[in-house]
């Protein structure tokens, strides 16, 4: 597989394993960057309040915001003794990934059979909220509402913590065009799109060539399709190393 390449695309701090994927040549080419918001008042009173079971359902839709939330909590009690007075509420946890973070914790999630926010709505703990339920969502800033606005509309109560926002780094451009060479050599070059985000500051680079996507999920393949209607694009599950190794491997 040497006329092989991957472009891994995530940031430079979740990124670590892809790196070091063996048997094909990877460049990082992270589209994405992350900040830390701060924590205000606000927040603080509603973590205080998930704590008190003030809420029917915890959603956490990533694994930057558990990681946070999971900081802030240790932090705020001294380690780990606000574990023994979790609130019964269930705890929704949008992929394996996030889940992981909070299970390695001790806390039980349930997950949705397709990680979307359509999957969620088709859960039994979210189906079951009516007007008047109460719902904390820890999640980065952007990104899609569609769970937000139908729970809304159904009278739900969202309160929302974003723990982190995403932003294109400074040196995209800069990176890119480092590497170009190498990209446009190789005979097949294949992407991870691990976010709309990602895609659309991937799609503000000169691009001279196609390339085959590696799509977190099938709503992304889609957009990728919508976009690029000719390309190759697969799906992955996870961002794990031997699945992305398997699924390239599967097209030669």
């Amino acid at each position: 597989m040497m006329s092989t390449l991957l472009i891994n695309t995530r940031p430079k701090h979740r990124g670590q394993a892809i790196r070091q994927m063996t048997g094909m040549p990877v460049i990082d080419l992270p589209l994405l960057d992350i900040q830390t918001l701060p924590m205000t008042e606000t927040k603080a009173s509603m973590m205080r309040a998930w704590l008190d079971h003030d809420y029917d359902v915890l959603v956490v839709t990533s694994v930057e915001s558990a990681r946070r939330a999971l900081e802030y909590l240790d932090k705020l009690h001294g380690g780990h003794h606000w574990q023994s007075k979790l609130p019964n509420a269930p705890i929704v946890a949008v992929g394996l990934a996030t889940a992981k973070v909070l299970t390695d914790r001790g806390l039980p999630v349930v997950l949705p059979r397709v990680t979307n926010n359509e999957g969620m709505l088709a859960m039994t703990e979210i189906r079951s909220l009516i007007s008047g339920s109460r719902v904390l969502i820890w999640r980065g800033a952007g990104g899609r509402k569609l769970l937000h606005e139908t729970l809304k509309a159904r009278g739900v109560q969202i309160d929302v913590i974003r723990w982190y926002e995403r932003f294109i780094p400074m040196d995209l451009m800069d990176n890119f065009q480092k590497n170009l060479k190498i990209i446009n050599e190789k005979a097949d070059v294949f992407v991870i799109i691990s976010s709309e985000m990602a895609y659309q500051a991937w799609r503000r680079l000169p691009h001279h060539r196609q390339y085959h996507y590696l799509a977190l999920g099938e709503r992304l393949k889609n957009i990728i399709h919508a976009y690029e209607p000719d390309v190759m694009v697969d799906e992955l599950v996870t961002l794990e190393p031997t699945e992305i190794y398997q699924v390239i491997h599967q097209n030669f």
